[in-house]
């Protein structure tokens, strides 16, 4: 079956990440790995600007009725989603705040995508508690969030945690076996499936993740309604269901996410706008068009694919819509990566070149702000009714941004 795979970026290490070339094993990994380790390389990550505090949670989510098209063995599609929200007050023991990620993930992460022998990273923990009761004192507008290929939930913790410091509750989720790496419940850790993944064309890849988002999204209905979706039963953050305004839905994704992003906006009325973030158009939107506010958000370096994909899709759609550039930026700059991996540069074994091409020349903090303004300004615009200059005219404050269109 032809393909036509979507690079996000012309550089080799661009598609090394995306076919997962960069694993253990490579002369430069098998350096690593051997390599002495000395102190550990500290790993922070900027706190969340809203003025709210943010619990998180996670949901074991199984769908009985969808055969997992990519597991190894025949079982039903099984997801964890990650949500984080604006939390009551708390603090101390009893909801401690949550790590990045988690340690059987962080393992294979650097095993198998850095390259880094263990101990040599110093990994971030978050500014959210885990399992904090839910603020009750109004329900929060949702936004579904999809990361890339090979990327899992946690490359998306800046801008969830930030726009949930706004009051927007958010359900970033895992595609299983196309993540990097998903720890489930019973201690499992499953990672990503690339031939049976790579088996489907890229308008079947986008089509099987928007199936996630909206199953995503259905069980959200159902915890909101009071039920508790989460496959073991386990017991949820309380107030959480009640904390969920689903009359006002948005969705968000970086790379290969964005189409699912975009197709999802396309396939489900129950999502009112829509933002991708240096992400393709695969699928039926490409055809159709959409109908409701959609914000493209892409990153500085020349992508003749993704230009005329978006030059496509522009005439289609009939709604409001923006197209934004983030000067000085890479493709790499629109997950937690940008800080991360700039952070880690003096023990990853990449070429120095091939990270530059991937984080762009931007200054990380500054990349990190321009995105969370503009992202929750879009869906302020879209899901709260709060008007905002930021898509009219240049902002001094963030002149890394352009507007395109």
């Amino acid at each position: 079956m032809p393909h036509h795979r979507y690079r996000p970026a012309a550089a080799a290490l661009a598609v090394l990440l995306a076919t997962g070339a960069l694993a253990a094993g490579t002369p430069a990994t098998a350096a690593a790995a051997t390599a002495p380790s000395t102190a550990p390389v500290p790993l922070t990550l900027p706190a969340p600007t809203g003025p709210l505090p943010v619990g998180t949670t996670t949901l074991h989510l199984v769908d009985p009725q969808r055969p997992d098209r990519w597991a190894p063995t025949p079982r039903p599609r099984e997801l964890m989603a990650q949500l984080w929200y604006p939390a009551a007050a708390c603090g101390g023991p009893a909801h401690r705040l949550a790590p990045w990620t988690g340690p059987a993930e962080q393992a294979h992460l650097e095993a198998d995508y850095l390259g880094v022998a263990p101990g040599q990273l110093a990994w971030p923990t978050t500014r959210s508690r885990l399992d904090a009761p839910a603020d009750r004192t109004s329900r929060h507008p949702v936004v579904l969030y999809s990361p890339g290929s090979r990327a899992d939930r946690s490359f998306a913790t800046l801008a969830a945690e930030d726009l949930a410091s706004r009051g927007y509750a958010v359900a970033v989720l895992d595609h299983t076996f196309d993540a990097g790496e998903v720890a489930f419940p019973d201690g499992r850790l499953e990672v990503r499936n690339k031939p049976a993944v790579f088996a489907m064309t890229d308008e079947e890849i986008v089509a099987y993740r928007a199936a996630d988002t909206r199953f995503v999204l259905d069980r959200l209905t159902e915890l909101a309604a009071g039920g508790n979706p989460d496959a073991e039963r386990r017991p949820l953050p309380p107030g959480l269901g009640a904390a969920l305004d689903l009359t006002a839905v948005g969705v968000a994704g970086h790379s290969m996410g964005g189409a699912t992003a975009v197709q999802t906006l396309h396939d489900d009325p129950r999502v009112l706008a829509g933002a991708s973030l240096d992400g393709p158009v695969f699928g039926t939107v490409a055809t159709d068009g959409l109908d409701r506010p959609l914000l493209l958000f892409g990153a500085a370096d020349v992508r003749p694919v993704r230009d005329a994909m978006w030059d496509a899709l522009w005439p289609r759609l009939s709604s409001w819509r923006r197209q934004l550039l983030l000067e000085g930026s890479g493709h790499g700059s629109f997950a937690d990566l940008e800080v991360l991996l700039t952070a880690a540069r003096p023990v990853l074994p990449w070429p120095a070149d091939e990270v530059d091409h991937l984080l762009g020349t931007i200054d990380p903090a500054r990349a990190v702000a321009a995105q969370r303004v503009y992202l929750a300004a879009f869906f302020d615009l879209h899901l709260r009714h709060r008007p905002t200059p930021l898509f009219t005219a240049p902002s001094p404050a963030h002149p890394e941004v352009r507007l395109v269109r």
